[in-house]
């Protein structure tokens, strides 16, 4: 038996290249025999009278400052997608629309295991995420401890009103761990006196892998005139295309390194390993018992499963899509989140008060291959072994705010907010033949049961006022108060010797302001200046064992760590051009970094958070729409980000001089003057660009074909034994839908040209991290399918 290494192009292969050939080759020569009609709409759009020509882009309504307004009015950096649009550019997830966003980045490792960041500001550190994460008025956390980072609740995107991703601190009405931005997810509601309905299905097929499928459904039912419910519900498969190799005897060197593992012999091979299930419901509730009172209950459950990680082993690399193990270890991960919220209205005439109650609990596994991880840190031969790590999460909130209404020249919002998640960090590792002393005669290497608590209560008030018809100022101020307890409990072989629960606790209290000045010549300019402040709250850190056993830590973490925070100052225009058929949204900004929280790695295979000093993040943003005429519809966007640790203190810097190295071998700062170094996991550029073509056909039948692709340049990533570069990377999709009243169908092709993408390091390494051994998440394989929805 030999190990599979991918070469040849599969059938799947040959066939999707096929159809995004033709796809391109159609919209190509469309847009040939089209360049001079686009040519003429553009230079004679300026003449134009009628706005209201169907030519025009779209507007998209948002609610990011807590009232209705839309994205070119708003002046902060901004994007929104509306469910149609999501649909019509074939985004199935949050995932895949970070991609579309300028600014964001994401470490991931699959649904349901992805870490956002903003504007550099990344989340590897700490016990709270960067990027604010919101399900209509639910504040969806991160468990505190988890090793797999900060990974939210990845909800279903099906029947989505839209999707606002807000950048830059919004500490003021949004609060903390949203200091770098915000995603906000806005379902829509049920309709009164309305019975409508939708459903989907989707087939398609993944080189290397096999066939995925899936199928939504959406019922608006009206009950009376003051009560309507909305169901929606969804289940999708996906397969796998990662495979997992078992050797014997698995191969090493000198009994530190993995020896070759392409020639060693095969005891068995167990393609697709990395499948993927998610079954994922929910309700709402409308109830109207007078005009001006309303409430809405909301309940969401969802269940994902991987059989396995988007995962493949370097050395020996992508070209083998595989993971080498010594004993078949299954690798399994779900995440299994029940979701519930409770809001109520009522206009008051001038004003709008809203309770916002909500209560989420969370249930993640995961379950990883240690056997080569324990052999090389203990020296010892190869056992089987498997590290565990259950995280349990469970949150409540509660915001009280007061709106203003019907005023165009002033709008206002003041609140107070409640908050607790507690979250335990469970993990579990050992086996049968380890004996070595303190393994608790069970053969425990480590065991750990950590509750944790985050409790944060905030008065926040935010408001516009239009000083004339040209000049609007903005300012809000939001005062918050965090405490932190956790309880460290913890015991193996390779933990923390007769050492006794430990509690510690942190706390801290203060103020974001924000200020934002804007100038609107025209209804299609809008120019502004803004700064704003946002926050993040400190913790406290795992035990680390002592460096006189194994797996001799040195040095010592901190019990604690304190907040970080940032001063994001941005000047940006958004204009629109011939009759609102262009429009041009761009931004410069610059983030003052003060306490950076860092995680530390350490060659036993620990980590811990400190503050380590200052950084500083700055770039442009820009984001482009244009209809073109003719059919024609054309968006570019794309964002530059520098992001360096400038002044480490003197605890950190130990850390870059003695510990931190590059991939060649050299350690950062090595004459410990004049030291930065990169913020982790950040693209310094990002870009995306599509085109697509619209077109009558017969019968009342419409065609459109449309054509992406997103770039992601080089990242500078963790592999804990040095920082390496993940290369640059581009991924193309095709896609052809053809819709007639209440039905569409689409053909899609999905990485056309087959990208294998080194997406993030290690990125759910943990057990024992060795230097010999990198795992890195890649994406999903070329993928043809077609899909057809059906509304009534």
């Amino acid at each position: 038996m030999t190990v599979r290494k991918i070469s040849k192009p599969s059938k799947c292969r040959q066939a999707a290249r096929s159809v995004a050939t033709l796809l391109l080759a159609t919209t190509c020569g469309a847009l040939f025999t089209t360049t001079t009609l686009a040519a003429d709409a553009i230079a004679t759009a300026s003449d134009a009278t009628d706005t209201t020509d169907t030519t025009a882009l779209p507007e998209v309504t948002v609610t990011a400052e807590k009232f209705s307004s839309t994205v070119q009015a708003t002046p902060i950096s901004i994007s929104a997608f509306t469910g149609a649009q999501l649909q019509e550019q074939g985004i199935t997830s949050v995932e895949d629309l970070a991609h579309e966003v300028p600014g964001i980045s994401m470490r991931t490792a699959g649904p349901g295991e992805t870490e956002y960041e903003a504007r550099g500001l990344a989340s590897n550190g700490g016990a709270a995420p960067t990027v604010g994460f919101y399900l209509d008025d639910i504040p969806l956390s991160p468990p505190a401890l988890a090793q797999i980072g900060k990974v939210v609740i990845d909800p279903d995107i099906y029947d989505l009103n839209r999707i606002e991703v807000l950048r830059g601190p919004q500490g003021t009405l949004y609060g903390s761990s949203s200091m770098g931005g915000t995603v906000k997810l806005v379902t829509n509601q049920p309709q009164l006196n309305t019975f409508e309905g939708s459903t989907q299905g989707t087939v398609s097929w993944t080189d290397h892998a096999a066939e995925n499928g899936g199928g939504n459904l959406m019922l608006n039912i009206p009950i009376g005139d003051l009560l309507a419910v909305r169901l929606v519900g969804g289940d999708s498969f996906r397969s796998g295309w990662i495979s997992r190799t078992v050797l014997d005897p698995f191969p090493e060197e000198n009994g530190t390194a993995r020896g070759d593992v392409t020639n060693a012999p095969v005891a068995s091979v167990t393609p697709g390993v990395d499948t993927l299930s998610i079954y994922s419901y929910r309700a709402s509730v409308l109830f109207t018992p007078t005009e001006n009172f309303s409430i809405t209950g909301f309940a969401m459950y969802q269940r994902m499963v991987m059989g396995g990680y988007d995962e493949f082993d370097y050395p020996p690399g992508s070209q083998y899509l595989t993971h080498f193990e010594a004993f078949p270890e299954t690798e399994p991960f779900n995440d299994t989140a029940h979701v519930f919220s409770l809001n109520a209205t009522y206009h008051t005439g001038f004003a709008d008060l809203t309770s916002a109650t909500s209560y989420w609990y969370r249930s993640e596994f995961q379950s990883q291959d240690a056997s080569e991880n324990i052999s090389v840190v203990n020296g010892t031969d190869y056992l089987p072994s498997f590290y565990s790590e259950r995280d349990l999460s469970r949150q409540f909130s509660q915001e009280f705010r007061l709106s203003s209404v019907d005023n165009d020249r002033l709008h206002w919002t003041v609140g107070a907010f409640f908050s607790e998640l507690r979250s335990v960090w469970n993990q579990d590792a050992g086996s049968p033949e380890n004996d070595a002393p303190n393994s608790g005669g069970n053969g425990t290497f480590y065991y750990s049961w950590n509750p944790y608590q985050i409790q944060q209560i905030a008065l926040f008030a935010d408001g516009s006022l239009k000083i004339t018809d040209q000049f609007k100022f903005e300012s809000g101020v939001r005062w918050y108060r965090y405490q932190s307890h956790q309880i460290e409990n913890e015991t193996g072989s390779d933990g923390p010797v007769d050492q006794p629960p430990l509690e510690t606790r942190a706390s801290d209290s203060g103020y974001n302001p924000r200020f934002n000045f804007s100038y609107l010549p025209t209804e299609d300019l809008t120019a502004y200046i803004s700064a704003s402040k946002g926050f993040r709250p400190g913790g406290a850190n795992q035990i680390i064992p002592p460096s006189n056993l194994p797996p001799y830590c040195t040095p010592t973490a901190p019990l604690s760590f304190g907040p970080d925070n940032v001063w994001d100052y941005e000047i940006g225009e958004k204009s629109r051009w011939f009759d609102h058929r262009l429009s041009v949204n761009a931004d410069v900004f610059y983030i003052q970094w003060i306490g950076v929280q860092q995680a530390p790695l350490l060659a036993c295979g620990y980590q811990y958070d400190t503050n380590g000093g200052d950084a500083h993040s700055y770039g442009p943003e820009l984001e482009v729409s244009a209809q073109l005429g003719a059919g024609w519809s054309f968006s570019l966007n794309g964002a530059y980000t520098q992001a360096k640790l400038i002044h480490p203190n003197a605890a950190y810097l130990v850390y870059l001089t003695t510990v931190a190295t590059k991939q060649d071998g050299s350690i950062y700062c090595p004459s410990g003057t004049n030291c930065t170094a990169p913020i982790l996991n950040i693209p310094k550029d990002t870009a995306s660009i599509a085109l697509s073509y619209t077109t009558s056909l017969f019968n009342d039948w419409t065609a459109v074909a449309r054509v992406s692709a997103d770039y992601t340049g080089t990242t500078p990533d963790e592999a804990f034994y040095y920082d390496i570069v993940l290369p640059s990377y581009t991924i193309a999709n095709a896609r052809l839908v053809l819709s007639k009243g209440p039905w569409s169908g689409n053909l899609f092709v999905n990485n056309f040209t087959d990208k294998v993408a080194e997406l993030t390091a290690n990125n759910t390494a943990f057990s024992f991290n060795i230097p010999q051994l990198t795992r890195f998440s890649t994406n999903q394989p070329l993928t043809i399918g077609a899909q057809i929805n059906y509304k009534f």
